[in-house]
């Protein structure tokens, strides 16, 4: 089959453009995990097609709020994480959970706010919405429910979420690559032989067991390495019984930037593909154990999480080499790329970006 996008759809600054506007302006991103707001004013700063946006836990609710103050426009929280109040660094303003301006130093040497103007300089508020333990925000106030957006994924999701123990790296690099060559390089396994020898292709995933739903898709593949039985059999004794039980390996994205996989349900990945510039993705890799009841971390459960840590962060290593290789050579080309059975969920992907970008509403 062919690829449904053109090649200039990788590096045109219009292009680009239209799918901030078309795309991510339209749709539930994620943002982190329940457990990064735990405590009043933990906070995760980020930026959505270029608009900065700030969610908080603000007096035991998580908010979120366009992170620019009323009073002169500064940006208030200004660190990707971390815990502060809802207070103004330039001049101090501070907001409560309305996003209404509650302290502003040397008050009475302004005119005397009323209520109702006080409610019009209130911080621009975004839609929260969770799927278990996962937090996802929008700047669409047309948005669908993010259970309808995520579909017959939402149920697994939630459980998987559930499921979650320690997080035991997290992993932010800028690749030089268009956040769409990322995405489909995770989205096949075709190219697991041969850039991923010493890693991934050692587990031996193999098959074409997809599923798709709306904008989303999964595959499950067997692995060499199973789970009752040989070295793997106290690792999998371990973090038994738990929720979410499965056999091999998933791989679910929830369109368009977020990707969630787990092996044997032992251990997690969520990797968040967010956009820079057309050459530019800044990418972040979450892993997690399984929950468990014990108390102690015996000997090979600490290797098997510093195996585990370095096992993904070398393969992801190798994934940047190769979608930099394509982002060189995406430039010089005007044919259209051919795809495989094994790079369907490629095509369902591309399909649905074309839907977005061809939406003239």
């Amino acid at each position: 089959m062919n690829s449904n996008i053109p090649a200039f759809h990788y590096y045109d600054d219009a292009i680009f453009e239209q799918e901030n506007n078309k795309l991510f302006k339209k749709v539930w991103h994620f943002v982190g995990f329940k457990s990064d707001f735990l405590n009043d004013n933990d906070f995760i700063a980020l930026k959505i097609s270029g608009t900065p946006v700030l969610v908080q836990n603000v007096r035991g609710e998580i908010k979120s709020f366009l992170n620019v103050c009323s009073h002169r426009f500064s940006i208030i929280q200004q660190e990707e994480s971390g815990n502060r109040p809802l207070v103004c660094p330039y001049h101090g303003w501070a907001y409560d959970k309305n996003g209404i301006p509650s302290g502003i130093p040397k008050k009475p040497l302004f005119k005397k706010f009323s209520k109702e103007e006080l409610c019009e300089m209130k911080l621009k508020e975004f839609k929260v919405s969770f799927c278990g333990n996962l937090c996802f925000v929008s700047l669409n106030e047309d948005v669908e429910p993010l259970e309808d957006f995520i579909g017959v994924f939402y149920d697994e999701l939630k459980v998987m979420s559930l499921n979650l123990g320690n997080r035991i790296d997290v992993n932010s690099m800028e690749i030089n690559a268009n956040w769409k060559v990322i995405v489909e390089n995770t989205l096949e396994s075709y190219h697991v032989g041969l850039v991923h020898s010493q890693t991934l292709a050692k587990l031996e995933p193999s098959g074409l067991d997809f599923d798709f739903d709306k904008n989303n898709s999964s595959w499950t593949s067997n692995l060499n390495i199973v789970k009752d039985k040989g070295g793997y059999k106290k690792i999998n004794n371990y973090y038994s019984p738990r929720s979410y039980d499965i056999e091999g390996y998933k791989h679910i994205l929830i369109f368009p930037n977020l990707l969630i996989s787990s092996t044997h349900g032992v251990s997690f990945n969520y990797s968040l593909i967010e956009p820079i510039t057309p050459d530019s993705t800044k990418f972040t890799s979450h892993v997690f154990t399984s929950v468990t009841e014990s108390e102690t971390t015996p000997i090979v459960i600490k290797a098997f999480e510093e195996s585990l840590i370095g096992f993904n962060r070398q393969v992801f290593d190798e994934d940047k080499t190769v979608c930099q290789l394509v982002q060189q050579g995406v430039r010089h080309t005007n044919l259209s790329g051919k795809l495989s059975d094994e790079e369907e969920r490629v095509h369902h992907f591309q399909k649905q970006y074309l839907k977005f970008l061809e939406n003239e509403s």
